[in-house]
């Protein structure tokens, strides 16, 4: 695979990153240390059925999600309620931590289109109230996933 970066240093056109997400087993006990590291404070928000397809299977998913900010970086912490979510297989192998980064797109599907392209594997689909996200592990960071995010136009 050949990797050439444009003059941005980035091949697909990617603006900077808008957030930094950690698969946590817990949103509750990650606070306080998650809290420490960043500052805060943190909202916690339940998302109690989300439509998905993840990894080529509809699910229906419960998400507890922290989010928090440091300068103009949100971070997100990501606890599996119930459902499948690509942060399950995460913390499985590697334990809490760093899941993703996550860029804002002005076209997702043609960001996407280039990416698998280029030999990232989708593992992800979904959105809800006109947002879009698709979710991509990366060949380049070692199977690190990259969130995008198309946000609704105004």
């Amino acid at each position: 695979m050949k990797i050439s970066a444009t003059s941005n240093g980035q091949q697909f056109g990617l603006g900077a990153i808008d957030q930094i997400s950690f698969a946590v087993a817990s949103v509750d006990d990650a606070l306080p240390r998650y809290a420490a590291m960043f500052g805060g404070p943190f909202a916690v928000v339940d998302v109690p059925a989300l439509e998905v397809v993840c990894r080529g299977c509809r699910a229906t998913t419960a998400l507890r999600l922290g989010f928090g900010r440091t300068a103009d970086i949100e971070i997100e912490l990501v606890e599996v309620v119930s459902g499948d979510w690509p942060t399950l297989d995460w913390l499985e192998s590697r334990g809490e931590g760093l899941h993703h980064l996550r860029y804002p797109v002005s076209d997702l599907r043609a960001t996407r289109a280039d990416m698998e392209a280029a030999g990232f594997t989708p593992v992800l689909d979904g959105g809800a109230g006109g947002v879009s996200f698709a979710y991509l592990e990366s060949p380049l960071l070692n199977g690190m996933t990259i969130e995008l995010i198309e946000m609704p136009s105004g």
